[in-house]
């Protein structure tokens, strides 16, 4: 066993390290308007698009 992990070590906690965050962008990004990004990223294109036409309606 402590062979294998002296051989496979960095490997095996680089592709922890890689899923890590990868779970965290998806965490965060996620799928639709259940997330922090992707309920403010929809919160600003409507705020401009709502600017937008006030602008062209004066």
């Amino acid at each position: 066993m402590q062979e294998i992990i002296k051989e496979y070590g960095p490997a095996l906690l680089a592709v922890i390290a890689v899923i890590s965050l990868t779970a965290l962008i998806v965490a965060l990004i996620g799928k639709g308007e259940g997330s922090v990004v992707g309920t403010q990223f929809a919160t600003l294109i409507k705020g401009f698009f709502t600017k937008a036409n006030a602008a062209l309606v004066n």
